[in-house]
């Protein structure tokens, strides 16, 4: 097994399984697989893991106010934005100033969609088209390669169906999964960067609301050019299957703002009040009066 992973690459065609096992160890190999899987499954559903902790959590549960920007901004979310279509608040479609259905909304709707997102030339994956010191080249398109993100599992090897499936690859082509919007602010300290979208071209959640309230509404250019992600934007990097429902909002750039500022109240770890000290006897405070539905 040390020599099999000591060399990088697929398998050799005529040896898919390289590890040599009984039919007995494989099996036992499957099931501890299945079972390392499921235990990440149950840790990640976990409350230490996904702790419904943040602001607008509270919010929901009546121990928080949002800011006038933060509720312009879930308005918008829910409205004009079109957000909720894909990342689902517990709201239904433009059902704004309502309190979400949904206690604890998740704020993706499980769906692949193309949004039109540009290459970023920074992956290094586009440089390794030359063989490395043990001949495997993993990129040999080098600059021509392009993501296909669903279509590309459909049309593969790894397509657990290919019979039925692989025929719908050109309908996803460019489709990625919709993620969940939650904690998409939260960083390990204010100066972090993080990185958006699946390829990761976009660094802030600001550029983000940009992107996808004017990417079909501002003229092209090549990346590196001035105004780019600001006033133009490079082409889809798969053109086929972009979708329209985004690209052309018509958001001011204060409705840009108050969506961010909405999209920052996801972050978990959020505290309803300063903590008290171990020998005060203060009494809480009462929590803020949650707005009534209807």
């Amino acid at each position: 097994m040390a020599t099999v992973c000591a060399t990088p690459g697929p398998p050799p065609a005529n040896d898919p399984f390289p590890v040599h096992l009984s039919a007995q160890d494989r099996g036992t190999s499957n099931a501890t697989y299945d079972h390392l899987t499921l235990a990440v499954a149950s840790y990640e559903s976990s409350a230490e893991v996904s702790p419904f902790s943040s602001k607008f959590d509270a919010w929901l549960a009546g121990n928080a106010q949002l800011s006038a920007s933060e509720q312009r901004g879930y308005d918008l979310f829910n409205g004009k934005a079109k957000c909720n279509q894909c990342h689902l608040s517990g709201n239904a479609i433009n059902s704004t100033g309502l309190a979400a259905a949904d206690v604890a909304p998740l704020f993706t709707d499980f769906t692949s969609a193309n949004t039109g997102v540009p290459k970023n030339l920074a992956i290094p994956y586009y440089c390794e088209s030359k063989p490395d010191q043990y001949g495997y080249t993993a990129n040999p398109l080098g600059l021509a390669f392009f993501d296909l993100g669903v279509g590309a599992m459909l049309s593969g090897p790894n397509n657990p169906n290919p019979l039925q499936w692989s025929g719908l690859a050109p309908l996803y082509n460019g489709k990625f999964q919709v993620p969940t919007l939650r904690n998409v602010d939260l960083r390990p300290r204010a100066d972090f960067i993080k990185a958006y979208m699946h390829n990761g071209y976009l660094k802030s959640p600001a550029e983000v609301v940009h992107f996808y309230n004017t990417s079909q509404a501002l003229p092209r250019c090549a990346q590196g050019s001035p105004g780019e992600k600001v006033s133009c934007w490079p082409p889809p990097e798969t053109p086929a299957n972009v979708s329209t429902l985004i690209g052309n909002l018509g958001l001011s750039a204060q409705e840009e703002s108050d969506i961010v500022a909405f999209l920052q109240t996801l972050s978990d770890r959020y505290v309803t009040m300063p903590a008290a000290p171990l020998d005060s006897h203060a009494e809480p405070e009462a929590p803020a009066t949650h707005r009534n539905p209807n």
